[in-house]
């Protein structure tokens, strides 16, 4: 393959020109210690100790096509238009007030959301700092847009691009809870008990008014394999830990009854805390998120058990979702979701790709700075702006094979005779799949969440963690039989959770009562109080209480 760069129509300059210009532009000027250089001294040092052989007035003359100017060129008409777009609208005070008109139509393309943006942006500015006229803005952009005249231009025209992070503190209307800063400092790889509490202290103060959202970060999400969400830690006593999860689920989905509450998860997140991510549907993933939830992998096989509820709901709350899907899932022996099959389950809400994730970020939460009840709407259509393809699932793929052989364990089905049928199929796929059979550390951890699904099914959501809860409990101390971890009679949550519970104030306007679920019926909490008093009713007949994640 030829290296020589192919001429565009309407080029005013030979190839030749061209990667010299390129060599130009990617140059490492920081290093130089030109990094604020203007262009005219830029261009001496360049022809000086570069490449003396380049023409400077034919790369000034490219400069200026390709919109880059020394300040001294500028005009008072170019300056006024640059102060306005360097301006910090996420930090101007009433701004947000504006952002419902932004987001009050269906449009959600990227062009529309775009300039009705900039039309309240330049409304703005010109009322509160310095007069500008939005349509003769408008117009100075369009004659002055750079000309496409370099096939290399695409490699500098992506704006946002490589940002390391997103400043997440100048949102003053959003509470911005960042994991990496409530990990212990020696211990940055686990969640711990005292992790998982300043989480839910930090959650807790999310209740404030003056908060419209609330956002989830990493902001060590960075390197080759980044880690969004660690796994918890098996130190000490690990039923601690579990119960403190749990307490940290239910206080974030309260906490999301009462606001958008949205996770960028832009890394790898363990199975053992897969429950707190799912607390909400409002998540932005990148392509370095995944979820290693096959029943082979070490984490699935120390914590088997984690959102039940929801995964036994999946099929009922997503409808685009085949029955049998969540069995699929969860007893297939290395499946790794990612990106691509977390937005096909509907569990999430944007994929932004990794290099321009920290720009994406702030726009999101530039739209989360709008005032309620616009809040929700608002995050959502910026997150449909700055969102793009995650690529095919691998799940959908398997849907006819998942609604003939999976379906029928949300039944009654036996994990042992899908392995018996899979074996009789006589296909790689089958045989590949049946793997969760050859070990019996695999083998029980495909009973045990199939037989946790087909129980919390029939259960009140707080009934559901309680049963998840305990018998991870007892997962952890060692017992791995399915009909002993769900078979026993369904344990109190308040009891369950109030050993050990650290005395906390109940958060200012949050209505929720601490160890329960907000917005639990009334007879079901009698129900788990004293389920005697229900032995004459037929609970068959009462339609399941749902509680939905908004």
């Amino acid at each position: 393959m030829s290296n020589e760069i192919t001429q565009v129509k309407g080029c005013e300059f030979t190839t030749d020109e061209l990667q010299q210009f390129h060599h130009y532009y990617k140059y490492d000027w920081a290093a130089a210690g030109l990094g604020s250089a203007p262009v005219s001294e830029r261009i001496d040092h360049f022809v000086q100790t570069v490449d003396p052989a380049i023409n400077s007035n034919r790369l000034q003359e490219w400069l200026r096509t390709m919109g880059i100017v020394d300040e001294s060129e500028k005009s008072e008409q170019a300056r006024l238009y640059e102060r306005f777009e360097q301006f910090d609208f996420a930090a101007a005070v009433g701004f947000n007030q504006m952002l419902a008109n932004v987001y009050a139509t269906d449009d959600v393309s990227k062009h529309g959301v775009g300039e009705r943006m900039d039309q309240a942006k330049a409304q703005y500015y010109s009322d509160n700092v310095e007069p500008l006229v939005y349509s003769e803005y408008k117009e100075y952009k369009e004659v002055n847009a750079p000309k496409p005249v370099c096939p290399y231009q695409d490699l500098w025209d992506l704006k946002g691009a490589d940002k390391e992070s997103a400043d997440t503190d100048k949102f003053a209307n959003v509470r911005s809870i960042d994991i990496a800063q409530l990990l212990d400092p020696d211990n940055m790889d686990v969640l711990t008990v005292g992790a998982i509490n300043r989480f839910i202290d930090a959650a807790k103060s999310a209740y404030s008014q003056k908060y419209f959202a609330v956002a989830v970060v990493n902001s060590r999400c960075n390197g080759p394999e980044p880690v969004f969400l660690p796994a918890l830690s098996s130190s000490g006593d690990y039923s601690e830990t579990l119960k403190a999860a749990m307490r940290l689920q239910i206080e974030l989905r309260n906490l999301n009854k009462t606001k958008p509450l949205v996770f960028f998860a832009n890394g790898v997140v363990d199975t053992s805390t897969l429950g707190i991510l799912m607390s909400t549907v409002d998540i932005v993933t990148s392509e370095m998120f995944c979820v290693s939830i096959g029943s082979v992998s070490q984490s699935s096989q120390k914590y088997p058990l984690t959102a039940l509820y929801d995964w036994a709901h999946l099929s009922s709350h997503q409808t685009n979702v085949a029955k049998g899907t969540a069995e699929y899932i969860l007893c297939s022996p290395d499946l790794v979701l990612r990106s691509a099959e977390w937005s096909t389950l509907g569990l999430g809400i944007g994929f932004v790709s990794h290099r321009k994730f920290a720009s994406g970020m702030e726009q999101i939460l530039l739209a989360a700075s709008c005032p309620p009840p616009h809040t929700r709407d608002a995050l959502r259509k910026a997150c449909a702006v700055e969102s793009v393809y995650s690529g095919p699932s691998k799940i959908n793929v398997w849907e006819q094979e998942i609604s003939k052989y999976f379906a029928p364990l949300a039944d009654g089905k036996t994990v042992l005779e899908l392995a018996d049928e899979l074996r009789a199929v006589k296909a790689p796929w089958a045989d590949k799949y049946v793997g969760f059979a050859s070990t019996a550390e695999s083998n029980n951890v495909a009973k045990a969440r199939v037989a946790g699904m087909q129980r919390v099914r029939g259960l009140e959501y707080s009934q559901a963690l309680a049963l998840e809860l305990s018998a991870a409990i007892a997962w952890s101390a060692g017992t791995t039989e399915a009909s002993k971890l769900f078979s026993c009679n369904i344990p109190s949550l308040s009891d369950l959770l109030s050993e050990n519970t650290r005395a906390t104030p109940e958060p200012q306007g949050s209505g929720a009562l601490q160890n329960e679920v907000a917005g639990e019926c009334p007879f079901a909490k009698m129900y788990r109080k004293n389920p005697d008093r229900f032995k004459h009713v037929n609970l068959g007949s009462i339609a399941d209480h749902h509680s939905l994640n908004l």
